[in-house]
């Protein structure tokens, strides 16, 4: 039986270094976190008194104990008690009582 001479193989050359997006180089150049150039809706939450939720599209359902609101592609309920929207801008809103909970909806 005659043996085969085993090849000398060369070692896999390591994997490409995934190059980073220009939104995250951008980010780190002007010093705010990646997520501010997203397009996904932004929510601060202050304890459960008060949450800022950038990205909103529109007001569905308005009382002092539900706020629904519509996020592009998903909605946003909150429920508590006494609530109200303090502010309204452009795209933002600030939802301001007693929050007992956040639900995501599709």
């Amino acid at each position: 039986m005659r043996r085969e001479k085993q090849r000398n193989r060369r070692p896999l050359p390591p994997e490409k270094e995934i190059k980073p997006k220009v939104t995250t180089k951008v980010a780190k150049v002007i010093g705010v976190p990646e997520d501010a150039f997203s397009a996904l809706p932004q929510i601060e939450l202050s304890g459960n008194r008060e949450a800022v939720v950038e990205g909103c599209q529109g007001i569905l359902e308005y009382d002092e104990n539900v706020i629904r609101l519509s996020l592009g592609r998903m909605m946003l309920r909150f429920c508590g008690r006494n609530l109200q929207l303090r502010c309204m801008a452009a795209e933002s809103v600030v939802v301001e009582g007693y929050i007992m909970s956040m639900e995501f909806l599709t």
